[in-house]
């Protein structure tokens, strides 16, 4: 009886652990779109040879049609990492949009990142998901679980959340910033990003990479002479200026920048109630320190200010600058700004104010020029 014919079954094995410690695949989640974008772009630099970054660098877009796609993104993703570097670096894909991709793409890919070799490293760069009329993100919009945990598996999942707006959430991202571009920052420069609107933050990783560039390699660390010198200037940095200028009572300067706010090209119905605002919180917070100044708790031989004068202030004013020690540049301007005024004069202006938020909502006659009724205000703050 002739022997039976030995058989073969291909079997699906799963790929082998990598334990050598080196990173296969980085996931950038979050919000930040612009920090995700400049940690993709680092990554690049920093693992492919610069010489041969032309060769090794790949970037794949998720988000195209399945109709632009001879092959499917996740074979062709796979197989663009593994392909052997040009140069002495790796090879780097960048796959944007991954969130886009169908979630059967989405598994082939979580199946195939340990089958990437130590010369290949793939980046799956993620855009913000797609939001239904229930406001909830769509299923088919979003990084699946599969795909997150085999991306934890063989790398690293990085998230990339806007700050809240604290301060010291903006400290930690702008000392974040400046160190991926090799320099430390001055803390008058965080001063000044910490002055920035909230929804100006995001901004921060960019404005500092302008300015690593501006110093160049023969500093190491960004000064606020240095922010001043490239930071892009919105409709909002014009106002912090002009309270500044209120709160020195410089007449004609603050003038000036009523002017230079309504040239912006923005409707003047909409840029003089955020100036009147922000005139109001710094008239607010003047009083405060000036309050404080009364009481001999800020500025020179200074008193610690006791619980219960802490209490009768605001949680987020004048209270929790003067005990926050990174917060000083705070405290010593506005101090400063508060010996131009007494409370009665404080108290006088914020009558002014609560006239002027009545004529622009129309209550009190004279609303129909926004312009001049910052301008008439302004000159009674000052």
């Amino acid at each position: 009886m002739p022997a039976a014919k030995a058989t073969t079954v291909a079997k699906k094995t799963a790929p082998a652990p990598v334990t050598d410690g080196i990173i296969r695949v980085v996931l950038l989640t979050g919000t930040e779109a612009g920090r995700k974008t400049a940690e993709a772009n680092a990554l690049a630099k920093a693992h492919a040879d610069p010489t041969f970054a032309d060769f090794d660098v790949e970037t794949l877009d998720g988000g195209a049609p399945k109709n632009d796609r001879a092959v499917p993104i996740s074979e062709r993703a796979l197989s663009s990492v593994a392909m052997v570097p040009m140069g002495e670096g790796r090879r780097i894909v960048i796959l944007r949009d991954a969130q886009q991709i169908d979630d059967s793409e989405q598994k082939r890919l979580a199946e195939g990142l340990g089958r990437i070799p130590a010369s290949g490293l793939l980046i799956l760069h993620t855009g913000s998901p797609v939001t239904g009329d229930d406001g909830k993100a769509k299923k088919s919009s979003q990084i699946t679980t599969e795909l997150a945990s085999a991306a934890k598996k063989y790398g690293e999942v990085r998230e990339f959340a806007l700050p809240k707006g604290g301060s010291e959430d903006v400290r930690a991202l702008a000392i974040q910033s400046a160190k991926r571009e090799g320099k430390t920052i001055s803390p008058d420069a965080l001063g000044m990003l910490g002055a920035l609107p909230s929804e100006d933050i995001g901004r921060i990783p960019s404005e500092i990479a302008k300015a690593a560039a501006y110093v160049g390699d023969s500093a190491g660390v960004i000064t606020g002479a240095d922010l001043e010198a490239v930071l892009s200037r919105g409709p909002d940095d014009v106002i912090f200026k002009l309270c500044d200028a209120v709160g020195q009572r410089r007449t004609s300067d603050a003038l000036g920048y009523v002017s230079q706010l309504f040239r912006t090209g923005s409707r003047p119905e909409s840029v003089a109630p955020r100036t009147l605002v922000l005139l109001a919180r710094q008239i607010r917070l003047i009083a405060q320190y000036r309050y404080l100044g009364e009481k001999r708790m800020v500025g020179r031989n200074a008193q610690t200010p006791t619980p219960e004068i802490l209490a009768l202030l605001p949680s987020d004013g004048a209270g929790s600058a003067v005990t926050n020690p990174r917060m000083s540049w705070m405290t010593e301007k506005f101090v400063g700004q508060a010996r131009n005024f007494s409370l009665a004069e404080l108290l006088e202006r914020m009558e002014k104010l609560l006239q002027a938020d009545l004529s622009l909502k129309g209550v009190t006659p004279g609303g129909d020029n926004p312009q001049a009724v910052i301008q008439r205000l302004v000159v009674e703050l000052c």
